[in-house]
């Protein structure tokens, strides 16, 4: 079973970066899977008998162990509800924004008073915290698997070996595509953005330059651990021996020039792709991963030569990338200022965020379903998913408490490897262990300027390497066979180690039910493009239905059947005004059930995610089309206005989409016009839709309000000039059709 869970987990560290970077659902749920089956196989290998005659589970003692349960506390405290007084203390902003997930039909009058005490989440949408404790599961399960099977020096090669010639291959790849003009991902043809950069089968330029500076360091480092050993040089393949065995052996085979240049070229290969993949973090992250490598040899007398294989590294590289040409790699770094600048204000607003959920985050994984809020007008009908600061959005979605468990954990778990690495002679030992601090720290520099670790394959690739340091480091080669020096964690069966070791395996299967719960409902109904398989973004209201049912938990699937329900509505209507007739009763009857399917969808959005704007705006329009109800003005229309002061609150400057200011400007106009002009809230009305017309102008002129207020800012370009005319044209249509009066026209669009 050990075996068989090993070669699961090389075939997971094989196929992850090559799909795509396992960032679509239907690669990460098919590594996520293997991974738990593995990890299950190993459960029978952790149960072993004591010298004592009694069965105990058994867990290798890493360092990694607290960061991993804690961290799976720290989630599920954030996906736990909790009464409204306490979650006030905690995060008042949380606790806002959670009340809004009641719907405001349920509030109780025009006043909307909650009529009891809510216990609300920690975070304001539990869905993406829950795939991010699926996705640390399996992570920490891969860290531990790996651990428990890297158990002699030859599966340790093995493992270096495959993780080399993957990287090898996505670097040639990256650059064969880029420079014979095809781009390809495999089948599917590379975004028109940034074509010409080398970026292997992933999308995005920075991932794929994620995966060289850890192959980079695995290579240099596996190079430098080659040393003179007498039975090792005195091997010989026979004729008798496999493919495997000759190809383990040309590759292990120590003190032989060839094959320690062989992988040295490897470095190389990468390190070409790297510098043509233009990555400016990726190559100063190199960089840095490399100086802390080789000055940690150059203080090691014994390891002093080893600088001399990075040193050959580099020059190989910058000579074979002098020749094919770095201009372009060049004129990236010298729009570096600009750049940084863009990303700066990235960092900014996202500190913005974390100042709203300081304590515990907004929870990990809603960084894009929170950011619209704060995002810089500048940037306007541009769609962020992530800070391109891992260090920053992870703050803002984790609070100081995850930044200090992570901190501490990670601390925990480098102290003793570093003090590991210094003590060891073995170079084998010695440069495996570096390696493993060098690809950590190049990933938390890389981290500044992307989110590599967003990336599932980068971040089981980065496991992999850790737990090849981890292992090398404790490993003590006999005559016969190695032997793991590192501690268990054993827990006799029999003093709580079946309910330790229960928990363990309810948690997998669960990650394991859910996970593919997840893929089923996205085979019907995806959240998001998928260039890979070119599924429908808005399928059928059948195929929607159904991935509610696997997947209810998604508030984008209730959104979208809501839209469904909404389209089917407006085209029902057309078709009886052009065949008008038929039963009156049955009609309204109809009219009535469609409004509230679609009422009922757009409430079962917001009270999983009440974070998005666009969804509160949406169901206060739905709520007015309810005219015909006795109670109209008494429960919809308080109901609709609630829903749109909720969506002001959380719209912010809203520049991913500036129309959704002129929606509520909108609805505020014809609030204003449907109370009479002696009522004092008609002309509060009107001032609210002034606001949000006035804003939507500014954020579609790529405005900020420290621009509107100072007149300062640069010139509008001819594109924002064109959409500032629509914008103005679309007001003025709007607001004519409740008050004729050109000064009010005039005062709406701010002339």
């Amino acid at each position: 079973m050990e075996k068989a869970a090993f070669f699961i987990y090389l075939f997971v560290l094989a196929i992850s970066p090559v799909l795509f970077g396992a960032v679509h659902t239907w690669v990460y749920t098919l590594v996520f899977v293997l991974i738990i089956v593995a990890s299950l196989l190993l459960v029978k290998e952790s149960i072993v008998k004591t010298n004592r005659g009694v069965y105990a589970w058994c867990l290798p003692k890493t360092g990694m162990l607290p960061l991993f349960v804690f961290f799976v506390f720290f989630l599920i405290l954030q996906m736990t509800p909790l009464p409204e007084a306490l979650l006030f203390k905690i995060s008042p902003e949380a606790k806002v924004v959670g009340g809004y997930a009641a719907p405001a039909a349920g509030l109780a009058g025009a006043g909307g008073t909650v009529m009891k005490e809510q216990w609300l989440n920690l975070v304001p949408y539990v869905y993406p915290v829950r795939m991010s404790l699926i996705r640390w599961t399996i992570y920490g399960l891969l860290f531990f698997g790996l651990v428990r099977t890297l158990n002699s020096r030859r599966r340790i090669k093995t493992v270096i070996l495959l993780i080399l010639c993957v990287a090898t291959v996505e670097s040639l790849y990256g650059i064969i595509e880029t420079y014979s003009g095809s781009a390809h991902m495999l089948w599917t043809k590379r975004p028109v953005a940034g074509v010409l950069d080398v970026a292997g089968t992933y999308e995005n330029r920075n991932h794929f330059a994620g995966l060289m500076e850890m192959g980079i360091v695995l290579a240099a480092a596996y190079a430098g651990a080659f040393a003179i050993r007498g039975q090792d040089r005195a091997r010989r393949t026979s004729r008798k021996d496999g493919l495997k065995e000759k190809f383990m052996a040309f590759f292990s085979s120590e003190g032989f020039f060839t094959r320690r240049f062989l992988i040295i070229f490897s470095g190389v290969v990468m390190g070409i792709g790297l510098v043509l993949s233009k990555s400016r973090g990726g190559i100063i992250a190199m960089a840095a991963a490399l100086l802390f490598m080789g000055l940690f040899f150059a203080f090691r007398e014994e390891q002093r030569k080893k600088g001399a294989i990075i040193l050959a590294l580099f020059f190989l590289t910058s000579g074979y990338a002098l020749t094919i040409g770095i201009d372009k790699t060049v004129a990236r770094f010298a729009k570096m200022d600009s750049a940084y600048q863009v990303r700066s204000l990235y960092v900014q607003n996202t500190i913005k965020m974390f100042d709203d959920y300081r304590v515990a985050g907004v929870g990990v994984g809603n960084f894009k379903y929170a950011y619209p809020r704060y995002q810089d007008p500048k940037f306007q009908r541009l769609s962020m998913i992530y800070s391109h600061n891992d260090w920053a959005q992870f703050l803002a979605e984790a609070g100081v408490a995850g930044l200090i468990l992570m901190l501490a954990g990670m601390g925990y778990y480098l102290y003793p490897v570093a003090r590991k690495s210094l003590a060891r002679r073995s170079a084998f030992a010695v440069c495996l262990g570096v390696a493993s601090l060098a690809a950590l720290a190049a990933m938390a520099i890389h981290a500044w300027s992307d989110f590599n670790l967003r990336i599932p394959a980068n971040f089981m690739i980065l496991t992999a390497v850790l737990a090849i340091g981890f292992c090398a480091l404790h490993l003590e080669e006999g005559h016969h066979h190695d032997t793991m020096t590192y501690g268990f964690h054993s827990l006799p069966l029999w003093r709580g180690g079946v309910v330790v070791l229960g928990v363990l395996v309810l948690m997998m299967l669960w990650a394991g039910i859910w996970s593919v719960r997840h893929f089923v409902a996205e085979a019907y109904c995806p959240v998001q493009a998928n260039p890979t398989l070119n599924l429908n973004l808005l399928p059928p209201e059948d195929r929607i239905r159904r991935a509610i049912i696997w997947d209810g938990g998604n508030a984008s699937y209730h959104y979208k059947l809501a839209m469904v329900l909404i389209k089917r509505e407006d085209q029902e209507a057309q078709r009886q005004a052009q065949a008008p007739g038929g039963d009156e009763k049955e009609k309204a009857t109809s009219r009535d059930e469609n409004q509230t399917a679609i009422i009922n969808a757009l409430e079962g959005a917001i009270r999983l995610n009440p974070l998005d704007a666009e969804y509160h705006v949406r169901l206060a329009w739905e709520y007015t089309h309810l005219w015909y109800r006795p109670d109209y003005m008494q429960k919809w229309m308080p109901a609709a206005d609630k829903s749109m002061e909720r969506a002001a609150h959380l719209a912010g400057d809203w520049a991913e989409n500036p129309h959704l200011h002129l929606d509520m400007g909108n609805y505020w106009v014809m609030r204003s016009r449907s109370l009479s002009p002696e009522d004092p809230t008609s002309e509060s009305a009107w001032t609210k839709a002034l606001w949000h017309y006035h804003k939507a102008l500014s954020v579609t002129g790529g405005r900020t309000a420290k621009d509107e207020a100072d007149g300062s800012g640069k010139p509008l370009s001819s594109a924002n000039m064109k959409a500032v005319k629509a914008a103005k044209e679309e007001i003025a249509r709007f607001v004519k059709d409740f008050y004729p009066d050109e000064a009010k026209i005039k005062e709406a669009i701010g002339e």
